[in-house]
């Protein structure tokens, strides 16, 4: 498990730089959609970084502590987020 925290580790720094470019990137393209939902495109859009570092720190913490299944959620989590945003924003460029 020690490992799967490392690698997460680095991906979430990772994902995190790489996030907040697709972020900027998103807001970009959010702001000329004509959706009744931009605003809460715009806030998944912002938060893509903030869910790599919440599962970089929360893994650590989460297994610091003992809880083995809630870490492995928080590695998948920005896999799940990503995934759903993703799917988000493709329903909003087909209106």
């Amino acid at each position: 498990m020690h490992l799967a925290i490392i690698i997460n580790s680095i991906v979430s720094v990772i994902g995190a730089i790489l996030g907040a470019l697709v972020a900027a990137g998103s807001v970009v393209s959010i702001a000329n959609m004509k959706v009744p939902w931009v605003g809460k495109l715009t806030v998944a859009a912002v938060l893509i970084p903030v869910i790599f570092l919440v599962s970089g720190l929360g893994a650590w913490l989460a297994n610091e502590y003992g809880a083995s299944e809630v870490a492995i959620g928080l590695i998948a989590l920005p896999w799940g987020y990503g995934l759903c945003f993703g799917v988000f924003m493709l329903v909003s460029l087909r209106k």
